[in-house]
């Protein structure tokens, strides 16, 4: 059987976050954008463009997967950034009816540096790797103390 995603709905404060940064984005009534939690994600964010089947099915143009658990525990200030970083990887031209999902530049885009500064976003991706590297720790630590434990119960 295959393993099932741990997809969930978003916290009604973070769905707010993203709602008023698609409408700053002009991109609301143009791309109809559903945002995710999952997390057990490597990463922040995963923008994921959906594809006929998936459009047809649910309606989404667009699919955001956030690690809602990082995204948490980082400051406010630093949870826009987020934000708007993964909603920079969308672009819509409304004239030829073409919704485009890209790559960014240097994980990140221009804009998001410009707005926020690279200082900025720097020390939200050291913030993040931190997050990240803490628990990796702690599930290695876990691993390790029932490794313990079952040695010591050899006969």
């Amino acid at each position: 059987m295959a393993k099932k995603a741990n997809f969930e709905e978003p916290f009604e404060e973070t769905q707010t976050m993203y709602t008023q940064a698609i409408v700053a984005a002009g991109l609301n009534g143009l791309v109809n954008i559903t945002v995710l939690s999952d997390n057990r994600a490597k990463e922040i964010f995963k923008v994921n463009k959906a594809n006929k089947l998936l459009q047809y099915r649910t309606g989404d143009d667009v699919i955001i997967v956030l690690n809602e658990k990082i995204f948490e525990q980082l400051e406010e200030a630093q949870r826009l950034i987020v934000v708007e970083e993964s909603l920079s990887a969308i672009s819509y031209d409304s004239e030829k009816d073409l919704l485009e999902v890209k790559s960014p530049d240097v994980k990140t885009f221009k804009g998001v540096l410009k707005k926020h500064t690279y200082a900025v976003w720097e020390v939200v991706q050291e913030s993040i790797s931190t997050l990240y590297q803490v628990e990796k720790d702690e599930e290695q630590a876990k691993k390790d103390a029932l490794e313990a434990g079952k040695s010591k119960k050899k006969f």
